[in-house]
C-alpha cells in the first residue's frame, strides 16, 4: 500500500516532540554553509528575490531563512528584505517574492485562537494583480497559526489550509519523507529536471500543514494514507478533544499558474533553511537527509524564475 511514512531512519531524525513544542522553538543555523558544485544561474544574473518582512513574519533574510537566503545567493540569484507593505511598487522591485510564515500582529506571541489575517484587502489585491500580470510568488505556511494568517490571501488563489498540524497518524515527530515509489513526490517539471546531475527522488519536511486547491495546478507532495491534520485552539496543545481532519491526498506542495504568473506554495517553512531545535538537533538542509530538498529548492526558483521549465513546457 502506497503511504506516506514519518521517517524512521535515526532516532535523530524522528525524535518524537510530544509536549514542549520542540520544533515551535527553533532558531537559524549560522554553522550551515551550502556545498555549491553547480550554479542555477550566472553570477548576479538570477533572479531578485524579495523575502518578506513587512507581515511580523517568523521566517525573515536575516533570521531563520538566512540560509534559505545565502543558498540562493550562491546560485546567482540577488535576495532583498521586503520591509514596506505590499502594493504595485514594492512588489514591482523583484522577479519572485517570497511570502513565509506571516503574522498578523496580535499572534506575534499569542498563537493562539482566533488567528487575524496578517495582510489587508489592498495588499491581496496588489499581490494578486501582480501575479496576474506575471509575477511570481513563493508561498509558504507554517503549521499553526500560520495558515490562518495568510487565509484570505491563499483563498483569492482558490489554496484552503487547514489551520493545523499535518501529523502522520496524528502523533508529533520531526520528519516526513516522500518518495516517488510511494507516489507522494509526483512529476513535474520541478521534480524531474535533473540539477547538479540528479533529479529529485526524495524530499523531508519538518511538520508543517496541509491545504488543498480548487483550481488547476500541478501537485508536488501529496499526503497518503494515516495523515491526519490537528486543529488546536493554542499551538502545540492536543487533547482528545483536538478537532482531527484527514488529509490523505491533500497538500503540501504545489505549483499552478494564475495569469500570466506562477506561483508555488507549501506548507512547510524548515526544509527549505538550516535551523537547530532547541536540543541542537538539525532541522532543514543541515540534516543528511534535507540534503534531497536543495535541489528541489533550486529548481523551484528557476521556474518560478520563467527562466526554465516555461520554454521546456512549450508556454
Amino acid at each position: 500500500m502506497k503511504t506516506l511514512l514519518s521517517f524512521a531512519l535515526a532516532a535523530m531524525l524522528l525524535h518524537v516532540a510530544g509536549t514542549d513544542g520542540m520544533l515551535a522553538q527553533q532558531r537559524g543555523d549560522d554553522r550551515f554553509v551550502p556545498v555549491i558544485k553547480e550554479k542555477a544561474f550566472p553570477a548576479d544574473d538570477g533572479p531578485i528575490i524579495v523575502i518578506d518582512e513587512a507581515h511580523n513574519n517568523y521566517h525573515t533574510m536575516n533570521g531563520r531563512y538566512r540560509p534559505f537566503a545565502e543558498f540562493l545567493r550562491a546560485h546567482g540569484c540577488t535576495v532583498l528584505p521586503g520591509t514596506q507593505a505590499c502594493s504595485a511598487p514594492t512588489l514591482a522591485a523583484g522577479d519572485i517574492y517570497v511570502i513565509a510564515n506571516a503574522l498578523a500582529e496580535r499572534n506575534i506571541d499569542d498563537w493562539s485562537l482566533p488567528v487575524d489575517n496578517a495582510f489587508n484587502t489592498e495588499e491581496i489585491d496588489a499581490i494578486a494583480r501582480w501575479v496576474h500580470e506575471g509575477g511570481s510568488l513563493f508561498l509558504i505556511a507554517d503549521h499553526m497559526p500560520f495558515p490562518k494568517a495568510i487565509d484570505s490571501l491563499a483563498i483569492r488563489f482558490s489554496i484552503r489550509f487547514s489551520n493545523g498540524f499535518a501529523l502522520y497518524a496524528g502523533k508529533p515527530g520531526r520528519g516526513l519523507m516522500f518518495t516517488r515509489s510511494n507516489d507522494n513526490l509526483r512529476e513535474h517539471w520541478i521534480t524531474d529536471t535533473p540539477f547538479d546531475g540528479a533529479r529529485v527522488d526524495s524530499v523531508v519536511t519538518f511538520t508543517g500543514s496541509a491545504f488543498q486547491i480548487q483550481r488547476a495546478h500541478d501537485p508536488l507532495l501529496v499526503f497518503g494514507a494515516g495523515m491526519l491534520s490537528l486543529e488546536p485552539k493554542v499551538a502545540w496543545e492536543f487533547d482528545e478533544k483536538t478537532n482531527r481532519v484527514r488529509v490523505e491526498g491533500w497538500r503540501q506542495g504545489a505549483a499552478l499558474e494564475y495569469g500570466k504568473g506562477r506561483i508555488v506554495v507549501f506548507g512547510e517553512a524548515a526544509m527549505f533553511t538550516a535551523q537547530k531545535a532547541e536540543n541542537g538537533l538539525p532541522v532543514g538542509l543541515n540534516t543528511p537527509e534535507g540534503a534531497h530538498n536543495a535541489p528541489l529548492l533550486v529548481n523551484i526558483i528557476r521556474w518560478l524564475a520563467s527562466r526554465e521549465g516555461r520554454a521546456a513546457e512549450g508556454h
